[in-house]
């Protein structure tokens, strides 16, 4: 086998029966040409128009930390919002859909903080709701209150049956679930009144 040095300023290579010259000073240049094994780009790489990368996320890992190509745990906050417009109409939960016990500090009921809330009274107290969802979606919540004293006062657009708030036994705890579909105008009220603490 011969060895040696080939020296040409052009290579002519044959592109289905067309010869194609290349430069060799194109080809020279340190870094120039990437290796086919875990090429390394720099600058701006671009795709010419009308090609399509159909393997990312299967033999090209899309940029994450996900580097066995599955779907990574998300959370999300009450600032995200899903919709029809983004395509989603329906969730399915498979498993438990937790949601945090929102102890209230004062007596105000911010919906938009959780659907289960937590509060202790010892003296009369008026609540008040806040934040419900628009007219047309259902908002629902439950308040588990424990009533050590006082009377409770509820805001009057909450409708108990037969139109009459429950008697409530002092040093007991209480659970009270509410609805609204129309942006807060009417909260329907229920409740299972006197578990012992």
């Amino acid at each position: 086998m011969a060895y040696g040095k080939l020296k040409v300023d052009t290579i002519t290579y044959d592109n289905s029966g067309s010869d194609v010259d290349v430069s060799v000073s194109a080809l020279a240049g340190a870094g120039s040409v990437a290796p086919l094994a875990s090429p390394t780009f720099t600058g701006t790489v671009t795709i010419p128009a009308g090609a399509s990368i159909a393997d990312i996320g299967t033999t090209i890992q899309p940029y994450d930390a996900d580097t066995a190509k599955r779907d990574t745990a998300n959370t999300f906050t009450g600032t995200n919002v899903f919709s029809g417009a983004f395509g989603v109409t329906n969730i399915d939960c498979i498993g438990r859909f937790a949601v945090s016990a929102e102890a209230v500090s004062a007596l105000d009921i911010d919906l938009s903080q959780s659907n289960y809330f937590t509060k202790t009274i010892n003296g009369n107290s008026t609540f008040t709701f806040s934040n419900p969802s628009n007219s047309g979606v259902a908002t629902s919540f439950t308040l588990e209150l424990t009533h050590t004293s006082g009377t409770v006062t509820w805001p009057a657009s909450v409708k108990f049956p037969a139109d009459t708030a429950p008697t409530l036994t002092t040093g007991k705890t209480h659970l009270f679930i509410f609805v609204t579909d129309d942006g807060g105008t009417r909260y329907r009220g229920a409740a299972l009144a006197d578990y012992v603490n």
